[in-house]
Parts: C-alpha cells; sequence; structure tokens
C-alpha cells in the first residue's frame, strides 16, 4: 500500500555482492530500516535479495522478557513480549535516544535500561530476587544491523571483581555520578556490575579519605602516596574476568599485573624476531579451539632475470646456490 511508507531510496543490482541499509519513512515521521543483502546463486545467473529488519532481539535466556524503549527517562506503553529462546523484529521509534528498558515477563518493578545506538556488552541488574541479573550484548554490522542479545549469567559476564585484599582497611565505591555507595570490608570480595549502564562507567574509590576515580583499563597505581601505608591497586584479566585488586603489598601487584614496582619506571626493553608466528583463538568457557593460523616464512628461492622478466632457477641450481652461499657467509664470519 503506497500511502503506508514513502519508496526508499535506490540501491544498484548490477554488484556481485553488495550489503547495506536502506531507509522507509511513513506519514508519523517514523523511519524504518531494512537491511540489505545481495548475492548470486551457484550458477551466477539469478540473484537472491534478501530484506530484513535492522534490528532483531534474541533472547537466548531461561526466561520470558518484556522490552521496550525509554525516552526522556519514562517507558513507553508498547512492551514487546520476548520468550526464552525466541528471536523477534524490532523497529525503534526513537532512534536518535536508541534506550531500550527490558523486564522480566509479569514484573511490574522498575526495569534496566541500556543503549542500543553502539556495541557493547553488559550485565544488568535486575530487581528480582532469585533472578538478579540479565546479560545483554549490542552486535553492529554494516550488513547485518543490530542484533541484542540476551543471555543468562555466566561466569566472565560482571563488569568487575573487586578484591579487597588489605588487613585491616574497608573501600567504599560508586558508580561516577551515581549516589548509591557500597563499602567492602577487608579480606572480602564481590562481583559488581553498573547501577546505571547509561552513566559513565567508571568507578569512585574511596579508602583513608583519599579519592579516586577509576576506568575499566589494565592498569596499576597507589592510593594515597604520603601515608606510610600506601593502598595499590591493580586491574588485570584473569581469563574472561575482569578484576581489581587492593593490597598494602607492591609484590602482589607486581605479580597480578605483571609489571615492575609502581614506584620505579621502565629506562630499558627488549626486542624480539619471531621468525615463525602462530595465531590461536581459544573460548575460555567452553575450552574449545577455534581457530588457529601459522604464518611461516618461504624456502630460499634464487631467481635470474631475462627479458625483463623474473624467473626463479631450477631445483637443483637453486640447491647448489644456496649451498655456496652459506659457506661464504660463513667464512666470512669467521674472518671477522
Amino acid at each position: 500500500d503506497e500511502s503506508v511508507s514513502q519508496w526508499s531510496e535506490g540501491f544498484s543490482l548490477d554488484v556481485i555482492k553488495s550489503t547495506g541499509i536502506t531507509s522507509c519513512k511513513v506519514t508519523n515521521d517514523r523511519t524504518y530500516m531494512v537491511c540489505i543483502d545481495i548475492v548470486t546463486c551457484s550458477f551466477g545467473m539469478t540473484k537472491i535479495i534478501t530484506l530484513a529488519p535492522s534490528t532483531a532481539i534474541i533472547n537466548k535466556s531461561s526466561f520470558d522478557i518484556e522490552v521496550a524503549e525509554n525516552v526522556s527517562g519514562s517507558y513507553e506503553d508498547n512492551w514487546k513480549v520476548v520468550q526464552a529462546n525466541q528471536m523477534i523484529p524490532y523497529w525503534p521509534r526513537y532512534i536518535k535516544e536508541g534506550v531500550m528498558c527490558v523486564r522480566y515477563l509479569g514484573g511490574t518493578l522498575s526495569a534496566s535500561c541500556f543503549s542500543i545506538k553502539d556495541k557493547h556488552r553488559t550485565l544488568l541488574r535486575m530487581d528480582d530476587i532469585e533472578r538478579p541479573a540479565l546479560h545483554v550484548e549490542v552486535t553492529v554490522t554494516d550488513y547485518d544491523g543490530f542484533k541484542i542479545n540476551f543471555s543468562d549469567y555466566k561466569i566472565g559476564d560482571a563488569s568487575l571483581l573487586i578484591v579487597n585484599s588489605l588487613l585491616n582497611q574497608s573501600i567504599s565505591f560508586c558508580q561516577k555520578e551515581d549516589l548509591h555507595t557500597q563499602i567492602l570490608p577487608p579480606q572480602y570480595y564481590v562481583y559488581y556490575t553498573w547501577n546505571d549502564p547509561l552513566k559513565p562507567q567508571e568507578l569512585v574509590f574511596t579508602t583513608n579519605g583519599d579519592n579516586i576515580t577509576i576506568k575499566l583499563n589494565p592498569i596499576c597505581g597507589v592510593i594515597d602516596k604520603e601515608n606510610e601505608n600506601p593502598t595499590y591497586y591493580a586491574i588485570f584479566d584473569d581469563g574472561p574476568q575482569t578484576v581489581l585488586i587492593f593490597s598494602s603489598e607492591t609484590q602482589i601487584i607486581e605479580l597480578v599485573s605483571d609489571t615492575s614496582s609502581t614506584s620505579e619506571s621502565i629506562d630499558s626493553y627488549i626486542q624480539i624476531g619471531l621468525r615463525c608466528l602462530g595465531i590461536s583463538i581459544i573460548d575460555d568457557i567452553n575450552h574449545e579451539d577455534l581457530l588457529y593460523i601459522t604464518l611461516n616464512p618461504t624456502k630460499d628461492m634464487w631467481t635470474e632475470t631475462r627479458n625483463f622478466n623474473i624467473k626463479p632457477v631450477e631445483y637443483k641450481l637453486n640447491q647448489s646456490i644456496e649451498k655456496y652461499y652459506k659457506k661464504y657467509q660463513e667464512n666470512l664470519n669467521e674472518q671477522e
């Protein structure tokens, strides 16, 4: 029906492999984004055009959920139900704001909100005693649009594991621009995630009356340097989990961060050259080898130039030249 929406901008069918996103506007100023994928069949004559919504919601968790857009701090009344192990298309109305809220089906408490405008992953706090957390991951590609994946909590999903190894000093902390402060007693640890994923993802820590703001980047430092017993900290990755540890011993910080003492500066470096290189991609959670790539140097090959053409010499000649060349290098090294 032409009265429902306007035609989208044109796109070419001549390209063998083409992907992209187009838009269709409707009379109420709403824009529908559509993903386009153009490929040719195995015969090479027929083109296959696939049209799909630019945003899809995938619920891989064990529970049914409801989602809605958040506009100026208030929820829309139009909640969409996504059952467990279900995928549904989603057409955002407020693309510029790009904020979505989620709650468990049947829940009437406040929902957790997060951004759907960019690629990220976070663990959402849910107002449910039995199901306190829900993991969400937003993926973005030029050809596949936005995918919003919900899943159950698993090891490594928490934004941070905070470890207080101090003997008699508590640590208070809160998310930047958030008023909710937590206290971690000495010799305790806690898995932490953001109270509000829309606020700056930085933590403000207080110990011995000294404040420090920490981003979740691999780093080590010291709090309250002027004190006789300063507090050292380090952020490092333990498998899929990011860990922040506080300690009064520099040896612990050096051990977990694999760096020199925080009071020392680096005055030398070592450069290592690798002749062969292998890259292995491993799934730490499932302990599976996903991919292995090796880059090996090619065998030494002598060439000759004839009429501006470069060609490799015959195999036997190549072996002979290489043999005498190595002897020449050995004699040259002995003379030095």
